[in-house]
């Protein structure tokens, strides 16, 4: 075998995709988004087709197909319920549930076309539907079914979750008035102090410190001294003005004989 009959024959290099048709694709597999995203959070998952968002997109349903392969895929493309709610657990413990109200609005307000897919879908996709549960009810997406304590704190931290989930379906979904286009921050306030209860049952009862109940101890004592005072003042302001010690002891509770003690001459 000769040297030249050893010498390997480079291999062709693929050619290249021409950066327009690169472009084109990603601008394409964007429409198609956003046109999904448009079009779950306002029909669901059964009421959207490929079709119709195929021509919401202004592209072929084959293309659509070619991106995502089904409708399933391309809606867990778009679709998301927040991965963790940790930071709503920063603060006073008995304000939980304002936080946990607070947290979910602002999500949906910031990230509507994620959540309301899952939302309008949560019905009548099975996919959606777990995705709002496991919202609820998974310790690693609702850290509140952590730190709840006492009685019932795993049913309370599914009624917590359940009753922040009807705020959400009637503010975006069915737009109940007055909950639509209320201020967020007013529905916190509002609704918070309904919360508490389900947060605070079974949470140990806060004792005041030592030195906050010797100050308020030093506080009443000063306050008694001080209606002895004035007391004392108006008894002898009624002796001079006339009145009987009878009339000063019926007056305070206490017999003619105290209040002569109490007062003399």
């Amino acid at each position: 075998m000769t040297l030249q009959e050893l010498q390997i024959t480079p291999q062709e290099p693929e050619p290249a995709v021409p950066a327009g048709r690169v472009a084109r694709r990603l601008q394409s597999r964007q429409q198609i988004l956003d046109a999904a995203r448009e079009l779950f959070a306002q029909r669901g998952y059964v009421e959207t087709t490929i079709r119709a968002i195929a021509q919401h997109a202004g592209v072929d349903p084959a293309l659509v197909m070619q991106h995502f392969g089904t409708k399933k895929a391309l809606f867990d493309e778009i679709a998301g319920i927040p991965e963790t709610l940790d930071d709503a657990l920063q603060g006073p413990p008995e304000e939980l549930g304002e936080r946990l109200l607070r947290h979910a609005l602002a999500d949906v307000d910031r990230k509507e076309d994620r959540t309301m897919p899952v939302l309008r879908s949560m019905l009548t996709h099975p996919e959606a539907a777990h995705a709002v549960r496991c919202a609820i009810v998974n310790p690693e997406t609702s850290p509140w079914t952590r730190v709840l304590a006492g009685r019932d704190a795993e049913l309370r931290s599914v009624l917590i979750g359940t009753l922040v989930l009807g705020v959400l379906v009637a503010r975006y979904m069915v737009h109940i008035p007055g909950v639509a286009d209320a201020p967020a921050e007013r529905l916190v306030e509002l609704l918070g102090p309904c919360l508490r209860p389900l947060v605070t049952e079974g949470m140990p009862a806060e004792r005041p410190e030592p030195c906050s109940a010797l100050e308020s101890l030093a506080q009443a004592d000063a306050e008694q001294r001080a209606a002895a005072v004035r007391v004392d003042e108006r008894a002898r302001a009624a002796l001079a003005a006339g009145a009987s010690y009878g009339d000063i002891g019926r007056a305070l509770g206490i017999s003619r004989q105290a209040a002569r003690k109490r007062w003399p001459a």
